[in-house]
């Protein structure tokens, strides 16, 4: 089969929606011929990757606005103005590709990133089976802990989720939906923003890729827990803070490592050197994937209180390198994660001391209990490669 992947991100040993759109490259290439259209900023990372890991049967078309546009759209990395960006490309690639789409006899057509159902793909109108998603979008922060966030992340929230309810009024939004013959969503949290006609069309799928569904990882006792994702409040930065403000009173050995970047890194900085944490906690920033993994087995535990979530790919990079994970029950964590051993914590209902306290007991139960030497984690199993396709290309 010919397929045509509309993968605006891909980037692979990228990480988040990038490492998303390049699992699906990989996965459909074993047994299909693959079209994949993407950003021209990819072409280096991609080309290099083919070449190393001698990929086959993938022809990549590469393209970029011109430079006039980014500049206008995309100056200052602003993420709203990199949605408008994104918006644009799918216009622009849909008048330059639908020729070529034709000539070469193409199948299907997929969506796969950026993950999102605020965005239409005009690539539904070339009359050929669609199929848009994985997507998400319809997460909320629980509004208890949302009246505690800065007055910028509140509004922030706010005009997402009001950009969430114009999905049903939009002209192009509704064709591509029209159009699609699947609508894959993540999660049943974006399933009330898309209009009840499309309903039927939507399956519950998560957007990650993994084989193994079971895992049983050693407990360790470095003291060491590390924190990685982006430094916004959404991630649950606040709750780090308050957190190790009770994990000095359980054990003064313990040491948390953040990795990524954000808004509210001076923020945490500031906290450091406030309570004199220097030695306790360090900021690393953002650094290279297969570093960060290698990483991972001086840690005990991995701590990601996201409180709204699409996704949460850190959780099964962690599992993959037997790091124990304490997440939440948001719906990026659950999709991912079944049940397991030390439990989710609960955000909904709940204020942002309590969800810390949480995380408090758990950690502490990691650490008390002598007798424990294992835990456990059963996952979702449309994350296989198998499941998913079988489940998704079954018309």
């Amino acid at each position: 089969m010919k397929i045509l992947l509309s993968a605006y991100a891909c980037e692979p040993n990228t990480g988040s929606e990038h490492q998303i759109g390049w699992s699906w490259i990989k996965t459909l290439s074993q047994k299909n011929k693959v079209y994949v259209l993407t950003r021209k900023k990819n072409k280096k990372k991609i080309l290099k990757e083919i070449l190393l890991k001698k990929i086959k049967n993938v022809s990549f078309l590469f393209y970029d606005l011109p430079d006039f546009f980014i500049k206008i759209i995309k100056g200052g990395n602003n993420k709203s103005n990199s949605y408008l960006y994104f918006l644009f490309w799918h216009v622009f690639i849909y008048f330059k590709y639908k020729k070529l789409i034709k000539e070469n006899k193409i199948d299907l057509i997929h969506h796969v990133t950026f993950g999102t159902f605020r965005i239409p793909n005009l690539l539904c109108l070339c009359n050929i089976p669609f199929i848009y998603g994985p997507l998400a979008g319809g997460e909320m922060v629980p509004f208890k802990v949302l009246k505690k966030f800065s007055t910028k992340s509140k509004l922030t929230e706010v005009l997402r989720n009001i950009s969430n309810s114009y999905v049903r009024f939009s002209l192009l939004l509704n064709i591509t939906l029209f159009r699609a013959k699947k609508i894959i969503l993540t999660s049943e949290t974006s399933r009330k923003f898309i209009p009840k006609f499309y309903h039927k069309k939507i399956q519950i799928i998560p957007a990650l890729f993994n084989e193994k569904f079971f895992y049983k990882l050693k407990k360790d006792n470095n003291f060491k827990i590390c924190f990685i994702g982006r430094l916004v409040e959404w991630k649950g930065v606040e709750i780090l803070k308050k957190l190790f403000l009770k994990i000095e009173t359980l054990n003064k050995k313990i040491t948390l490592d953040i990795y990524g970047n954000g808004p509210r890194k001076n923020n945490l900085e500031n906290f450091i050197i406030k309570n004199n944490f220097e030695n306790k906690i360090k900021i690393f920033g953002h650094i290279d994937q297969k570093k960060l993994i290698k990483s991972f087995k001086k840690y005990d535990l991995l701590i990601f209180p996201t409180l709204r979530d699409s996704g949460g790919y850190v959780i099964l990079e962690a599992l993959n390198n037997n790091l124990n994970v304490i997440t939440t029950n948001a719906a990026g964590p659950k999709a991912i994660i079944r049940n397991y051993d030390l439990g989710f914590v609960d955000i909904f209902n709940t204020t942002l001391d309590q969800i810390a306290n949480q995380f408090f007991k758990k950690i502490k139960l990691y650490y008390d209990d002598k007798n424990k030497k294992f835990y456990k984690y059963k996952l979702n199993k449309l994350l296989s490669k198998k499941n998913k396709i079988k489940k998704i290309y079954n018309f």
